[in-house]
């Protein structure tokens, strides 16, 4: 199985609302580009968060590949305040939380983000689907990485990734579900 993770294009960080941030011009181009690369993949099932930008980013990809199959998931959303469980003296800007409030972060985003992919992963074997993308969030991206290198969020202390808007990452399992990470980050 091939998986393609994508970073949605770049999004419009003025807008207040965190969940429906569009994408800019440069983000919306950065999805069409991203849209060609995935025709060229041959993808054919597609996984996108619920968040704006990444629908946006899923629905270029849709409009190149019209018969994908397309699934919209909750819990492939950025890290946000819904996984810090309504504790109080926070905002909803990730880089104005304390580390205790990150750790709690990565861990909820961690047991939402797992299931589903347990679930994306089970599909696609079960139908014979080969090339499965997912488009999300840096946080969300990094996590499925961690998880295919046999760690779990705590490693985010100690191991970032880097994720431009409209960048992909491929990641191969076989059979066995070894694992090989062919490229991240790869703009072009």
């Amino acid at each position: 199985m091939e998986v393609y993770l994508i970073q949605h294009g770049q999004a419009n960080e003025q807008v207040v609302d965190f969940y429906s941030q569009p994408l800019t011009a440069e983000g919306l181009a950065q999805a069409q580009r991203v849209a060609e690369r995935c025709r060229a993949w041959g993808i054919q099932f597609l996984c996108a968060s619920t968040m704006a930008r990444a629908q946006q980013t899923a629905d270029a990809i849709q409009e190149k590949l019209p018969e994908v199959l397309r699934w919209d998931l909750q819990e492939l959303e950025e890290m946000n305040f819904d996984d810090l469980l309504g504790e109080p003296n926070v905002g909803p800007r990730i880089a104005a939380w304390t580390d205790r409030q990150l750790q709690l972060g990565w861990e909820r985003l961690w047991t939402r983000v797992m299931p589903a992919w347990v679930r994306i992963y089970l599909y696609a074997r079960t139908n014979g689907l080969e090339r499965v993308a997912i488009v999300a969030h840096a946080s969300t991206l990094t996590l499925l990485l961690l998880n295919w290198l046999g760690l779990d969020w705590r490693a985010t202390a100690r191991v970032s990734f880097a994720f431009e808007g409209g960048a992909s990452c491929k990641v191969s399992l076989d059979d066995e579900d070894n694992v090989r990470i062919e490229w991240i980050n790869r703009v072009g």
